[in-house]
């Protein structure tokens, strides 16, 4: 239990470092184009780590079905979700959509009950809440000037969709990774993701984007992306292979935990009572969970 922990919280710790080193890029290229090459080291470093500990060979053994719902999983989390996560903070911003995108693991809790048969206990229930609790505190203040009210209806629309494929992705991955190696799913995953969004933007013609580039973006984008989808999908796969996908959702729902206090020392941003308290709560539910 305390090792699937430790797993979740490197996997929500690995995509805060990987969000916050993307912060200027994100204002230069748009999700597909951002994301398709830092997939690629992502897949790229997974793989490599696959051949280095001798578990290609396991590759053999994934079945069809293991294979389509590993697929599957990260086509509806990080293809759809997070294309929708991005439509949403362009119409209500980061403070909006943070709290109600990463409300997740809530909804993941019931289908896990419903289709997953998942065992729920009370302190899990506590811990959902003081978790989900913490994150609404540490993210954004909303601006308080209106700007974006007029597409707020769509932007909120996006934002609980969100929720939603992000809470089925985490469901369908369950039964992909049931009897696979946690590494050789991870790179079935990221792979198959970095290809789909590469076909994205050569039907879309984005690629002129990357033209404006330093060496050192790009340096950026490939370390980032390594960190964010290739260590962070394996301690992922890891976390819902140990916890099951209800506490490993909660979990990975962390990553505002991380990504503040990372601000404040990389980008020099401000701490304050907010961040403190929801950063307790949280550490508190995650305590409870354990």
């Amino acid at each position: 239990m305390l090792l699937g922990i430790l797993m979740g919280l490197l996997c929500a710790l690995s995509w805060a470092v990987g969000s916050v080193s993307i912060r200027d890029l994100a204002r230069k290229l748009d999700p597909f184009t951002l994301n398709a090459p830092r997939t690629l080291s992502g897949g790229a470093l997974t793989i490599a780590l696959m051949f280095v500990m001798g578990r290609a060979p396991l590759v053999f053994a994934v079945t069809p079905e293991k294979l389509f719902y590993l697929v599957i999983s990260v086509v509806v989390s990080s293809v759809i979700g997070d294309s929708l996560y991005v439509a949403s903070i362009a119409r209500i911003g980061v403070s909006r959509t943070i709290p109600i995108a990463n409300a997740y693991p809530a909804l993941t809790m019931v289908l896990g009950l419903l289709f997953l048969d998942e065992q729920i206990s009370w302190p899990v229930v506590i811990g959902l809440v003081l978790v989900l609790a913490g994150v609404f505190l540490v993210s954004p203040r909303p601006a308080t000037n209106g700007a974006i009210e007029a597409t707020g209806t769509r932007g909120l629309l996006f934002a609980m969709l969100t929720t939603v494929f992000w809470a089925v992705g985490m469901i369908l991955v369950a039964p992909g990774i049931e009897g696979v190696d946690s590494l050789v799913a991870s790179a079935i995953r990221i792979p198959a993701l970095s290809l789909v969004l590469w076909i994205i933007v050569f039907i879309r013609r984005s690629w002129h984007q990357y033209k404006s580039l330093t060496r050192r973006e790009w340096v950026t984008l490939f370390v980032g992306g390594a960190v964010g989808w290739g260590l962070g999908n394996i301690f992922f796969v890891l976390a819902v292979s140990m916890l099951g996908p209800t506490r490993a959702a909660i979990l990975a729902s962390t990553p505002p935990l991380f990504a503040l206090p990372l601000s404040v020392f990389w980008l020099k941003e401000k701490l304050n009572w907010f961040v403190v308290s929801g950063t307790v709560l949280a550490v508190i539910g995650i305590a409870i969970i354990g």
